[in-house]
């Protein structure tokens, strides 16, 4: 049986969070999971560098300790407020003898799109082109239109980006420290590999990551993403309004959020957590209203990031959302115990990281092509003739 391991950093506003996986022919297995609390960035980005150096070597440090082994290649996450989705049409003639559209056709298209894209918004790094549609000749096709016949290709792509300077900071802040970044993959691709199946992911499915001042919203349909939006409320906001209403520190509000304090009027926190639960799926019914999908997603929702665990999320979500709805559960084998244990919803997108396949830059449209359809059927007649 072969092993290799990959890790995944998450460098988040409230902590920083390591995962070293091990992948085999067998299920993915998590080996470590470090966190340490975070400095120097808010909403995803960082403001203040030295402060984010630090808190980032302190989980090197922790993590390579715990691993016995230098860490060197990673694959990060890009979150936070500056990560969007876009959508660009656009269409080429095809120009060869036979009309024969090929791959190279297929690339064309692409990078049409991106150029467009380029042009209009040149300070946004594209993490991700993702092709959600092609036309030939003015009809839908299913998967790659690559060995079809036309004269013309339509494509509707989306681009998953962030703004440049945010993704540079990131990514020089983790080679500062010695390390390679092999992958950058967009959080809510990296969070919707451990949140849900492909079949969920195929069906059509709302991804929604509650972190410390961010929640990221993204939906999934044909096992690809196909729209994203990152609103300003996290849990950090729950601790808030718990410290403003019950006129307490910020750390004995952050011990009533968590349930570890509970000197104070239990049905006065359900009031204030229940707020700030509704507020969320407001904004989740919201952006399913804006793409017109909602109660159109028969996956439902996924929810996941470290403020999913607040109480009655999950169940105000099937109530107003319509929707299936469910908290992401994760878990990993102790190396004391040898038991499973639990391991907290924070952790998902570095889990993610380490197992999501969709860390090259550009996704490719399921199907199989006419092209190789005609291929097959060539070789197996000429296997079968006398």
């Amino acid at each position: 049986m072969t092993t290799h391991h990959i890790i995944g950093i998450d460098l988040g506003t409230n902590s920083m969070k390591l995962v070293v996986c091990e992948l085999s022919d067998q299920a993915p297995k998590i080996l470590h999971a470090v966190e340490v609390p975070s400095g120097g960035l808010r909403h995803g980005y960082v403001v203040d560098f030295d402060k984010a150096v630090s808190a980032l070597a302190t989980l090197i440090t922790k993590a390579e300790r715990e691993y016995k082994q230098r860490i060197t290649k990673v694959r990060l996450s890009i979150g936070g407020i500056g990560l969007a989705s876009q959508y660009v049409r656009t269409s080429i003639d095809v120009t060869s003898r036979t009309n024969e559209l090929t791959d190279k056709n297929v690339d064309e298209v692409l990078e049409k799109a991106e150029n467009l894209f380029t042009a209009k918004y040149p300070n946004k790094k594209i993490l991700h082109v993702v092709p959600v549609k092609y036309r030939v000749d003015g009809k839908d096709v299913l998967g790659t239109p690559s060995g079809m016949y036309g004269t013309s290709l339509e494509a509707k792509v989306v681009f998953i980006t962030v703004l440049e300077h945010h993704y540079d900071a990131l990514v020089n802040l983790v080679e500062g420290q010695g390390l390679t970044v092999n992958e950058a993959i967009a959080a809510p691709i990296a969070d919707a590999a451990t949140a849900t199946t492909y079949k969920q992911q195929t069906q059509g499915c709302l991804i929604t990551n509650v972190g410390a001042e961010t929640t990221t919203l993204s939906t999934f349909e044909n096992g690809i993403i196909t729209s994203l939006d990152v609103v300003s409320i996290g849990s950090n906001d729950v601790t808030n309004d718990i410290a403003l209403g019950l006129q307490v520190p910020l750390e004995e509000a952050e011990a009533i959020k968590r349930g570890t304090n509970s000197n104070h009027p239990k049905r006065r926190v359900e009031e204030i957590i229940g707020a700030r639960c509704a507020d969320v799926v407001e904004l989740a019914e919201n952006h399913l209203f804006k793409i017109k999908k909602n109660r159109l997603l028969p996956a439902g929702v996924a929810f996941t990031g470290g403020g999913s665990s607040m109480d009655g999320l999950e169940d105000l979500a099937r109530h107003q959302l319509k929707l299936p709805a469910a908290t992401v559960s994760m878990s990993r084998p102790s190396r004391k115990s040898k038991r499973t244990v639990t391991v907290p919803n924070q952790f998902s997108v570095a889990y993610g990281l380490c197992i999501s396949d969709h860390g090259n830059r550009r996704f490719s449209q399921g199907g199989i092509s006419m092209r190789r359809i005609r291929q097959s059927i060539a070789y197996w007649f000429n296997q079968l003739m006398p």
